[in-house]
């Protein structure tokens, strides 16, 4: 099973820009029928610019942003003729709502293209008139704005920390109201999915605190793309290191995250189980170089982000997963118990047994999968050496689950970490008997 998250994000992204461009506009058709091939585009881009007749003018920008919606656009060809200074100069509060909408729609369209286009929308100065028309009445041209800047944005991490400069996030993030139609709600969390994307450098921890709340109120929305593009840009966000897990951890939106999944709809549990897996990837131990005061450190973080996965349930959701039969959620749940039982005291572990952990740990030690194996006999080494007085509790579960009979089934395993292990675990906690 395999996810390529950031292509399903952008791929999606894209289909939704086209969807809502049909829903945008009625005369569509209209507008097809209107457009003339073989018109010459510098004459229709001086009728854009001709604010003396407003009529013509209406007419013109929207053949230029049909034309600018076609497969084959000439994008290249309109941005060399001069189209670029005319359609943001429409983009001014002066001008009719009908032509802003009409203009944004084109440049739109325009960041659409490749990046050296998207660059040229940005030093043509029409980034800052679209954070201005987040704030428009006229939710049609809003929402055409949340695309275009969406789409620069989502370009990297140089013109995504440009329009941060230009205040993009609090009027994007005062769009998220209870009253707002969803649909723009819906494209607020895809740009916000785009800030949060883990670019090198991933975006400034300040922006992460000011997106922080709109996340907590988007993981409650009731319609299902919202929550979807939510999770993904959550998963993008830890996927930056550990600043951003930190402020994520001490959030309220943990639980909800490991409850996600556990999610029958695939579209809610593949983002869940990303962003889970890019905490557990930080979860780690400090190397042969890290100095006393950094061991500690660590150590301390480590600890505080397990009891708040413990708490947030992962150990129900991780005790599913090793019995799901699904190799990439065994592979997971087998990673997480050793994050956990590294990092958990004796107390935990026993909580670790009043939740029925060994018994499918104990399954998977003759498991098809041998790296998945292997790591299921660690987590009960881990779970065997942290439990002090709760030892014999911890020895005895494994007993009765069947799994004593398999570790000593390994001893003659053809991997020598294996069987040393399987050694090592039976001379160690089975030397007297059960």
């Amino acid at each position: 099973m395999e996810l390529n998250s950031v292509q399903y994000y952008c791929q999606r992204s894209r289909m939704l820009i086209e969807r809502a461009k049909k829903l945008l506009t009625e005369d569509s058709d209209q507008d097809a029928e209107r457009v003339k091939p073989n018109r010459n585009l510098t004459k229709l881009i001086q009728e854009v610019a001709d604010g003396a007749n407003p009529e013509g003018q209406l007419l013109a920008i929207q053949e230029i942003r049909t034309e600018l919606s076609l497969e084959d656009a000439p994008i290249q060809e309109m941005i060399q003729k001069g189209l670029l200074p005319v359609l943001v100069e429409c983009l001014k509060g002066n001008n009719a709502e009908k032509l802003q909408f009409e203009a944004t729609w084109a440049l739109t369209n325009i960041t659409s293209g490749s990046s050296d286009h998207t660059t040229q929308v940005v030093a043509a100065g029409a980034v800052p008139h679209f954070v201005e028309l987040l704030k428009s009445k006229n939710m049609d041209t809003c929402e055409q704005a949340i695309w275009a800047l969406g789409n620069i944005i989502g370009d990297g991490p140089l013109l995504r920390d440009f329009v941060i400069k230009l205040g993009v996030v609090q009027p994007l993030l005062h769009l998220v109201q209870p009253n707002m139609i969803s649909s723009v709600v819906c494209n607020v969390a895809l740009v916000i999915g785009n800030l949060c994307r883990h670019y090198d450098p991933p975006v400034a921890k300040e922006t992460v605190l000011e997106l922080l709340p709109t996340l907590e109120i988007l993981m409650d929305h009731s319609d299902t793309e919202i929550l979807r593009c939510t999770l993904w840009a959550i998963s993008f966000l830890v996927g930056g290191g550990e600043d951003y897990i930190q402020v994520m951890i001490f959030s309220r939106l943990i639980p909800k995250i490991i409850s996600y999944m556990g999610d029958k709809e695939a579209i809610f549990r593949y983002p869940a189980i990303n962003a889970v897996e890019n905490i557990l990837t930080e979860i780690e131990e400090p190397n042969e170089m890290t100095g006393d005061e950094e061991i500690r450190r660590i150590a301390i973080r480590n600890q505080a982000w397990m009891v708040v996965l413990i708490r947030g349930g992962l150990v129900s959701i991780v005790r599913e997963f090793l019995k799901s039969g699904d190799p990439r959620e065994q592979a997971l749940a087998v990673r997480a118990m050793s994050n956990i039982t590294i990092h958990c005291n004796q107390d935990q572990i026993l909580i670790l047994i009043k939740r029925n952990i060994i018994e499918p740990l104990c399954d998977l030690l003759t498991y098809t999968f041998e790296d998945i194996s292997k790591e299921a006999l660690k987590v009960l080494n881990n779970m065997l050496k942290k439990s002090r007085s709760h030892l014999q509790k911890v020895a005895q579960t494994i007993f009765e689950c069947g799994g004593l009979a398999k570790i000593e089934a390994l001893q003659v395993h053809f991997d020598e970490e294996v069987y040393l292990l399987a050694l090592h675990i039976i001379e160690t906690y089975y030397t007297d008997e059960i």
